[in-house]
């Protein structure tokens, strides 16, 4: 807990460990590595110093590798939906734009908002090519809403992006 001086410089050094305790269950070393690796990062998120490994851990990472998996299957399938939430004037009452908020229509689970699938997206990277589909949708959709109703000629369409995106050149297009 105590920073070092090294070379004129101060160090301080966390440590994050994954224990696994011997239960019989493994069949190699690597499977004892992977677990004590997985207990180790909740130690990490957790800044507990240690944590003890334990089914639930092995459960929820074969649920995000699934999960991971099905988001992949999931843009290529088309399965993603975007939902528009209408802005409106109080003062007015009209409707004045509309938020762009993607929803995955999953085979076998229906339908999942957001919190169940965003930070496996973000983390895996494919929010990237999400935002993409969902930005494309939302600009196809404005432009059929603004042709049958010339009267939303000024209709806006809030649409949240990834600040990856943000870095690439073909944004603004």
């Amino acid at each position: 807990a105590q920073p070092y001086e090294i070379l004129g410089r101060v160090i301080t050094v966390d440590v994050s460990l994954g224990i696994v305790t011997g239960h019989g269950g493994y069949e190699s070393p690597g499977q004892i590595l992977r677990d004590a690796d997985t207990a180790m990062y909740h130690a990490k998120a957790a800044k507990s110093g240690y944590i003890v490994f334990d089914d639930a851990m092995h459960k929820a990472a074969r649920e995000r590798l699934r999960l991971e998996t099905d988001l992949r299957m999931a843009l290529e399938r088309g399965e993603f939906r975007v939902h528009y939430q209408p802005i409106v004037d109080l003062a007015s009452g009209d409707v004045v734009g509309c938020e762009a908020l993607v929803r995955w229509q999953h085979p076998e689970r229906g339908l999942l908002p957001p919190p169940v699938f965003l930070d496996a997206a973000e983390e895996s990277g494919l929010i990237v090519a999400l935002d993409w589909w969902v930005l494309e949708q939302a600009c196809r959709q404005v432009v059929v809403w603004q042709r049958r109703h010339p009267d939303l000629a000024d209709l806006r369409i809030n649409i949240n992006l990834d600040e990856r995106q943000f870095a690439e050149r073909d944004l603004v297009k």
